[in-house]
């Protein structure tokens, strides 16, 4: 996960707890977004995204 974030933006983190990914900071496009969001949901044991990351002042969602 680590490398996609080099790919993308410093300024992208994420946490884990009890299995849920909460990625937070800001990415260019929604495409990155939402490519941040599906490799964290692939990721095995983990029940939940939380995506937060802002990209041209879109709102963050979260998916199971």
């Amino acid at each position: 996960m680590l490398h996609l974030y080099n790919k993308l933006d410093k300024s992208v983190t994420y946490t884990v707890n009890n299995a849920v990914v909460t990625l937070t900071g800001e990415v260019d496009t929604q495409a990155q977004r939402a490519m941040a969001e599906k490799v964290a949901s692939q990721l095995p044991n983990v029940k939940q995204v939380v995506n937060e990351l802002r990209a041209k002042n879109q709102k963050a969602t979260s998916s199971k």
